[in-house]
């Protein structure tokens, strides 16, 4: 089950086990989806929209839960908003699980952003929405 909250203190866990001392920005444009299952949030996504333009700030699935579809779930949710019309974001050169995810929802490289992670390169990616 999909659902937006507010209250990021409902999933602190997974911030704990996704980042040391997460604190993402959340302000009026930022938007948080959860993904639940038994009674327990194991992935999120955290978008900004600013007009029609979406970016994905960070999305995680706790390791015992990934391969499972959640991460397309959340992305295929956060589309579902009608005022979207394109989405970036950006993923490691070496993340190759999550740039197949993206690019079978239909995201294409865009850029390279040189040394982005820490010395690693960065790929921005943009999946227009009809």
């Amino acid at each position: 089950m999909i659902e937006e909250i507010k209250d990021i203190s409902k999933i602190k866990e997974l911030f704990d086990k996704y980042k040391e001392k997460y604190n993402p920005i959340i302000n009026d444009y930022t938007f948080i989806l959860a993904f639940k299952e038994n009674d327990k949030y194991v992935g999120f996504l955290i978008y900004q929209l600013l007009y029609e333009n979406a970016e994905i700030i960070d999305i995680f699935v706790l390791d015992e839960y990934r391969n499972k579809g959640i991460g397309k779930s959340l992305i295929l949710k956060m589309l579902e908003n009608k005022s979207i019309l394109n989405v970036t974001l950006e993923v490691k050169v070496d993340n190759e699980n999550a740039i197949m995810l993206y690019n079978s929802i239909g995201f294409k490289k865009v850029a390279i952003r040189k040394g982005y992670y820490n010395g690693i390169d960065g790929i921005l990616m943009l999946k227009e929405v009809k």
